[in-house]
């Protein structure tokens, strides 16, 4: 991953998601995809968001000095454990978003000091993706096969 991608995509995940919570939970066909539903109720436009996770995730209680590199390194977590997680963490506010510097690992701080940590590296397949729960593709950030971020956003966001 370029470093320019990654603070501009840095960038766009701090406009996106600072300041908003998360307020819903959606378990995908299989167990290995989860969808978290980010809303920030001092928006009035592009106040909501999904991040699809389609690899290991976990929530760290506080921030780690240095965080798994692959998705084999992520603590195994069973759905039942997914949603505790989640559950610990609903309606906390986002207080800082941030990416790995060598693959687009997602890194959201909580403003209990909690960290999702969401695994960006896969050889083959998306990791993630954040982006407009209606279809929309004016925001959008993939972390795409091989470690590298792919962003849409309107061209006027600098």
């Amino acid at each position: 991953m370029k470093i320019e991608d990654q603070k501009f995509a840095e960038r766009v995940l701090k406009h996106l998601l600072i300041g908003s919570q998360i307020d819903g939970l959606k378990f995908g066909i299989n167990s290995s995809t989860t969808l978290l539903y980010f809303t920030n109720y001092n928006r009035k436009d592009d106040g909501d968001f999904v991040l699809n996770i389609e690899t290991n995730w976990t929530v760290y209680p506080e921030a780690c000095d240095t965080y798994p590199s692959s998705e084999g390194k992520v603590p195994f977590n069973t759905e039942e454990q997914h949603f505790k997680h989640i559950w610990d963490i609903r309606r906390q506010k986002v207080v800082n978003v941030q990416l790995d510097t060598v693959s687009p690992h997602l890194i959201i701080s909580l403003e209990s000091g909690r960290i999702l940590f969401v695994n960006g590296y896969d050889p083959n397949y998306e990791c993630w993706q954040l982006g407009d729960p209606f279809g929309g593709v004016d925001w959008l950030l993939v972390a795409t096969p091989g470690g590298d971020i792919a962003i849409w956003c309107p061209s006027e966001f600098e």
